[in-house]
């Protein structure tokens, strides 16, 4: 992983000499320019070298090259950060920034030498060469620029495509919606890739299941699992509150199944003791037409849980089934030529039916240095060679190619993705910022690395070696994760490259950290482990931080844990971590070595005592997470002048937590949740000083309410998310006033317990740009709710408790609005008859509302269906009857309702 190495390297100078206020002061900044574009070289190298290989040299001496470059980027970054810890450890308010010292000036000058030996080496082996090398090839090497290599996002990213299943479709939907009471189990089994969770996927969000079933939920196992967490979420899915109390969570979640008709969906069992262990939580008869849906990879798990004949073992996909789906990836989506055609017919006929395999396959083919007859037959050549392998082999050595075509700037990102657990959701955002806290992104002319981020990341969606899990609100991928098969290849790929250390049961259990700590080495070696994923209760061994003082970053996995903290303390020893995440432990307090951690870049912390850090000598931070259960006002009085911190990024702390903005202006902040501006800390310059966020909190906690805003809204430019909330029991009396100006970069806004009166709604429907309105806790208040003109972007609103009675609505006031939530608005009876006309409405999701609302919902979708629109959806919970908090099983026909009988002859239409 050379690149990875020269990219972290290049990074960490730029880090700590180039920046526009640097913490450090270096007189010859020439000297570190020109560094710095030496190592690009050979980054340019490394970059040419894999995508035209043996084109240069041949490949044992690309290997040793590439071999020589790692293990200098390596040493090189070791010594820089070790010289810069102990400069750093020095700082304090009266010296700032800190003056360089003569041994870090000799490294950088040893670091030079070494890469012009390199550089000599080089052209040494290219003379001897016997191939020609173009000299434009020869130029691009010597004139390396930092730019993108990544495809640009795709403008409409596709939900995953389900081809050649209908026939399994509609068994298992009959399965579902059949005639039986008696609650049934019915199984989906298959290989890995075969496409288990992506037809059970369609099927759970299908607008007859949702209609069918007064409860979803769905959970996945994956063979490391904790029974407790995945009780606690099938738990939140199922109780409306969602709290977790220390009542039997079991006997609650029965209590709350027995009285409805709930479709449960377990994903990805690996035992019979799994399913034994989650079966028990259910009830034990249950005779109200309910089902549990699983999917497996064994058979003999599949038997053993499904009720009588109701279990389906997935075929592969014929030919044209397989032509079919190829097609869609490749000859759709991306618009590549029909000439490609006869070669696409023979490779999709090597792929042998898995549909995981044609995925991968078309997103190797459709990358951006995959678009010619030639590179097409080298991949047909590569897939031939496998053609009398069995299919779970072919499908393994198929991920292996195309992880082996990767640009190379992608492969470390892909292989980041090892220190998550297995089948977790990964949060885009948090994802993407760990990317830049590690180092792995290039820097990019006219875009954040934040930006370049979500571009790489697109581009292994497109490949399909990532998934979209979830979308936000606006469209954007809101969550992600891999597929099981693909998590187990990379963590295979990490382990090869000796990157991760995995502190789970069965590393533990098999005596496999052991021999990774004895392998270990305290000295200079280029494949030290750096990052380390503890994903069951456990402290953190002072001996793993012994061991290896390379590891650059910790995170936890791990809820419910009580970190004891004993003596010696692990964090003395990791002088060179720059990510930190151990937001999930319980802490009786912050390690006070922590401060020492000079070279952190992320720190997420949970922390429910008093917070004291002292935050000066923490200059290389960019994101700071604090999670805390406990809003005293009193811990948080050593905070108010974090913002200050020159490369601080993203800030989230809770609301608590009274903040100075900053004196000077900080142009790297782009996020801030929460901000709470007492009265006697507001500055003149107001949010003139973060004039680059993006996404902005603002917590209001005081008793005059008037004009509390510093400053002018208006001032931040490229404000696109903003959220205002107010003390509940302070703005009760509709004090707060909405700010007259916002900016009209605005994207997303939501107000919590804002208590404004209806009419200054015409305020905000005048923003050209919102696309997002969530209007929480009595944000707007009254009986009356007239629409003006406006709200021309908006696509999704959302209203959670309101008093509203009678809402009157034109078509035209929102005229590309898709999504509609409704939440804890009992009074509301009927919709505006004018939302039948909003033809762009795809969702309408009501949650403790009435019975009468819910009725008037499903009288707009039947008008829908009867216009021949398919895609109108309506969800709804714990609806209210009278004094009845929950819809019961048997109002499940009220008038308002599409009988289930109904919608199966309409499903099995239009899959026809």
């Amino acid at each position: 992983m050379a690149f990875a190495h020269i990219i972290s390297l290049i990074n960490t100078i730029e880090f700590h000499f180039l920046q526009p206020l640097p913490c450090l002061i270096f007189d010859d900044k020439e000297m570190v320019e020109s560094l710095c574009e030496k190592i690009r070289k050979l980054q340019g190298f490394l970059e040419e070298s894999h995508k035209n290989n043996n084109i240069f040299i041949s490949n044992q001496a690309r290997r040793v090259l590439e071999s020589k470059i790692r293990g200098v980027a390596h040493d090189a970054e070791g010594w820089i950060e070790s010289d810069l810890h102990r400069l750093y450890m020095r700082f304090n308010s009266e010296e700032r920034p800190v003056k360089t010292s003569q041994s870090l000036y000799q490294t950088l000058q040893q670091l030079k030498r070494r890469i012009e030996s390199i550089e000599r080496r080089y052209h040494q082996i290219e003379r001897n060469s016997n191939h020609s090398v173009e000299l434009q090839r020869r130029n691009t090497i010597e004139n390396i620029k930092a730019s993108s290599f990544s495809q640009p996002p795709s403008s409409d990213l596709k939900n995953v495509v389900l081809v050649g299943r209908d026939d399994e479709f509609l068994t298992i939907m009959q399965k579902l919606i059949s005639d039986s009471e008696k609650r049934e189990v019915i199984s989906i089994t298959g290989m890995g890739g075969i496409g288990k969770t992506t037809l059970v996927k369609r099927i759970y969000e299908d607008v007859a299941i949702i209609s069918h079933f007064d409860v979803r939920a769905w959970i996945t196992v994956s063979q490391e699992h904790n029974f407790r967490e995945i009780l606690i979420a099938l738990h939140g899915s199922i109780v409306s509150n969602g709290v977790v109390g220390n009542s039997d969570l079991e006997d609650e979640l029965r209590r709350k199944l027995t009285i409805r008709r709930y479709l449960i969906v377990i994903d990805d069992v690996w035992s019979i003791e799994a399913w034994d262990d989650i079966h028990r939580w259910f009830p034990k008869e249950d005779v109200n037409g309910s089902r549990i849906l699983l999917t497996t990879r064994l058979k003999q798990v599949a038997d053993y849980a499904s009720s009588g004949n109701n279990s389906l073992d997935m075929r592969f996909l014929n030919f044209n089934e397989s032509w079919n789906l190829f097609y869609k990836k490749v000859f759709e989506e991306k618009k590549i030529s029909c000439e490609f055609e006869p070669v696409g017919r023979g490779i999709v006929t090597r792929c042998q039916g898995l549909p995981l395999t044609i995925i991968v396959v078309a997103g190797l083919l459709t990358s951006s240095n995959k678009t010619s007859l030639r590179q097409w037959g080298n991949v047909a050549e590569n897939l031939n060679s496998l053609l009398n392998t069995d299919p779970e082999e072919k499908c393994s050595k198929t991920l292996s190619l195309s992880y082996e075509n990767l640009p190379i700037h992608l492969k470390v990102c892909f292989l980041y993705f090892g220190v998550f657990p297995e089948d977790t959701e990964i949060c885009v955002k948090a994802l993407i910022r760990l990317w830049v806290a590690e180092g792995f992104l290039k820097q990019e002319l006219n875009n954040t690395m934040e930006e370049v981020g979500e571009n790489y990341l697109h581009d292994l969606v497109d490949r399909g070696l990532v998934q979209i899990d979830k979308r936000s609100s606006n469209g954007k991928m809101k969550s992600c994760r891999l597929h099981d098969r693909l998590h187990s290849f990379c963590l295979r790929e990490v382990e090869r490259e000796k990157l991760l250390y995995v502190i789970n049961e069965k590393n533990v259990h098999s005596g496999m950290l052991q021999r990774i700590m004895r392998s270990m080495s305290t000295g200079s070696n280029p494949k030290a482990r750096r990052w380390i994923s503890s994903q069951i209760i456990r402290d953190l061994d002072v001996s793993i931080a012994r061991a290896s003082k390379e590891i650059r970053s910790i995170l936890y996995f791990t809820n419910e844990f009580k970190w004891t903290y004993l003596s010696p303390k692990p964090f003395t020893f990791l002088k060179l971590l720059r990510v930190l995440d151990i937001r999930l432990c319980l802490m009786d307090g912050i390690p006070s070595e922590i401060v020492n951690l000079v070279h952190l870049r992320y720190l997420a912390l949970r922390n429910d005592s008093v917070l004291n850090l002292q935050w000066l000598k923490l200059q290389s931070l960019q994101i700071i997470i604090i999670n805390t259960f406990d809003d005293s006002e009193s811990y948080w009085g050593s905070m108010l002048h974090v913002l200050d911190m020159p490369l601080l990024r993203h800030v989230y702390l809770p609301k608590s937590c009274f903040l100075n903005l900053p004196k000077l202006v900080q142009g790297n902040l782009q996020t801030i949740f929460w901000l709470s501006l007492p009265q006697r800390l507001r500055t003149k310059l107001g949010f003139k000083t973060i004039p680059n966020v993006k996404e902005l909190g603002i917590y209001i906690k005081e008793k005059n309410p008037y004009k509390l805003l510093p400053g002018s809204l208006a001032d931040l430019c490229r404000l696109e998310n903003l959220k205002i909330a107010v003390e509940e029991d302070i703005c009760s009396r509709g004090l707060f006033q909405l700010p007259t100006a916002f900016p009209s970069s605005l994207k997303k806004l939501k107000l919590i317990y804002t208590y404004l009166p209806w009419e200054d709604m015409g305020i905000i429907g005048t923003l050209p740009n919102l696309e997002v309105l969530k209007l929480m806790g009595y944000a707007f208040c009254g009986p009356k709710w007239r629409t003006e003109n406006g709200f021309y972007k908006l696509k999704h609103l959302q209203i959670v408790e309101s008093d509203l009675k009678h809402w009157t609505v034109i078509a035209d006031h929102f005229p590309v609005l898709e999504c509609l939530i409704l939440s804890c608005c009992e009074n509301l009876e009927e919709f505006p008859s004018a939302i039948v006309d909003i033809t762009t409405l795809q969702l309408i999701k009501l949650t403790r509302c009435s019975s009468s609302i819910v009725t008037s919902a499903k009288q707009i979708q039947e008008e829908r269906l009867g216009f021949g629109d398919s895609q109108f959806v309506v969800h709804d919970f714990h609806t209210i009857f009278g004094s009845e908090p929950v819809r019961q099983f048997s109002r499940r026909e009220d008038a308002g309702y599409i009988s289930s009988k109904k919608k199966l002859i309409y499903v099995k239409k239009i899959k026809e």
